[in-house]
């Protein structure tokens, strides 16, 4: 299996270009995603956190609240640190066993930071997605305030030091139209250099 880590700045819409892959045919895997299930009540994860951490990262249902969580890690490194330890071991066998249970020829694995967490290199190409600074602010102003939005920016590497460590650059600040072209143009590369020949190219039927 060819396994392709895609990432990207907070608000780049690394998650809608997911979901063209996996229209495209492509296992899919959103890392965000997989990391609330390890989260989950009781998890030996959750225990290690809670215990950490203390109770007042839980909600009332004594479930993880992941915004106080965020406020806590995205201002003390040492923090953020201790809570990648917990969570990447679990997570990247996780992760191996999905991909061994695939019958698929190539995985698209996404995540904010593939990079900086030194995943990307077990993966066979990297795939950045770009967006201007202003455009990536008003995507994501119904998740986050603009403070919070600073500071989980600047806890990653900025966007021309993920650049420098990718193998295709996927440009996403003019629109769904301009996506498709440049997500074929990566399937072409892909094909050409590993010799995929995708049998299903349903990125063909998406309507722009």
């Amino acid at each position: 299996m060819i396994k392709i880590g895609l990432t990207g700045s907070i608000g780049s819409g690394k998650t809608t270009v997911l979901n063209l892959f996996k229209d495209a045919g492509f296992l899919t895997v959103n890392l965000d995603e997989e990391a609330k299930k390890i989260l989950k009540k009781n998890s030996l994860e959750y225990k290690k956190i809670v215990d950490f951490f203390g109770k007042n990262i839980l909600n009332k249902d004594y479930d993880i609240d992941r915004r106080i969580l965020a406020g806590i890690i995205f201002s003390d490194i040492f923090k953020k640190k201790a809570l990648e330890d917990i969570m990447y071991p679990s997570l990247r066998q996780k992760i191996d066993v999905l991909l061994a249970a695939s019958s698929e020829r190539a995985a698209v694995i996404e995540g904010a930071v593939i990079i900086e967490s030194g995943y990307y290199l077990r993966l066979d190409k990297t795939v950045i997605i770009t967006c201007d600074f202003s455009k990536r602010i008003l995507r994501s102003y119904k998740k986050f305030d603009f403070e919070d939005f600073i500071k989980r920016d600047s806890s990653q590497l900025t966007q021309k030091e993920k650049i420098k460590k990718s193998d295709f650059i996927i440009n996403n600040s003019y629109g769904l139209k301009f996506l498709i072209p440049q997500i074929k143009s990566f399937m072409q590369f892909l094909n050409n250099l590993y010799d995929i020949n995708f049998p299903n190219n349903n990125i063909e039927r998406i309507k722009t």
